[in-house]
């Protein structure tokens, strides 16, 4: 195709034919400049084609991962429900007039105080942020991307707070009480301690209750916290399930 170019400029140029060389040459320059224009937009097409393609793998792994929160979620919010509602039940008996003692002990022996911590498993989101790829997405799927992570950090730091204040009580529960005695170490049991579920008014008793609220607390916060993280997480899958408009 050179040869070809050079050839018929060399020939207008031994017939003196300058006007038409002039031409030639400018639509030579012309087809290079407009080839040149060609293999820019190709490149472009294919370097916009691999955005989309990644932007694409990133919106399959956050679906899938979002589905999978929404799930623990609703799992742990459903056992949440029950152990508030065995803390409930024993608070509102031991408020009772006149409470046996004996379906007492067996309403505290049924409270669940288990604490969970939420654990999200959306990764991705930290990934787009790290590497700047949070730029693939449109203006509208960034802000609820954005809008999911500071729901997790806010919830997650109110969370871990108010676990800690509850361990405060727990050991304050150990401090009050024969470990030696109730691991199976000793057959004696300590005086100020044996006879304490006899005794509603027992320091035993009192510390165990401020243990119960605690936990009401952190169960209550957690009930919130899952219920703001669905309606958050909720809003984002929908819309990455949307199509871009630009």
């Amino acid at each position: 195709m050179l040869k070809f170019f050079k050839k018929n400029r060399q020939f207008l140029l031994s017939e003196n034919k300058f006007s038409k060389y002039l031409i030639y040459a400018l639509g030579e320059i012309f087809l290079v400049v407009f080839g040149i224009l060609i293999a820019v937009q190709i490149n472009n097409w294919n370097e916009t084609r691999k955005k989309e393609i990644q932007r694409e793998i990133y919106e399959v792994s956050l679906i899938n991962e979002l589905e999978n929160d929404i799930a623990h979620l609703k799992n742990l919010d459903s056992r949440n429900s029950i152990k508030k509602k065995s803390i409930e039940n024993y608070l509102n008996y031991y408020n009772s007039e006149n409470p046996n003692l004996d379906i007492l002990h067996n309403k505290l022996d049924s409270v669940i105080s288990t604490k969970i911590a939420f654990y999200t498993s959306v990764y991705t989101i930290d990934d787009l942020i790290t590497t700047g790829n949070l730029s693939l997405f449109s203006k509208q799927k960034k802000a609820s991307i954005l809008k999911l992570k500071n729901t997790h950090d806010r919830y997650v730091f109110y969370e871990t707070q108010t676990i800690q204040d509850v361990a405060l009580y727990e050991q304050e529960i150990k401090k009050n009480f024969d470990l030696v005695y109730l691991n199976g170490l000793s057959k004696k049991e300590h005086q100020d301690t044996k006879y304490w579920k006899q005794n509603l008014s027992s320091n035993q008793f009192r510390i165990l209750n401020n243990s119960m609220v605690e936990s009401l607390k952190l169960f209550e916060l957690q009930s919130d916290m899952y219920e703001a993280i669905v309606e958050v997480t909720s809003e984002l899958l929908s819309q990455l399930n949307k199509e871009d408009l630009n």
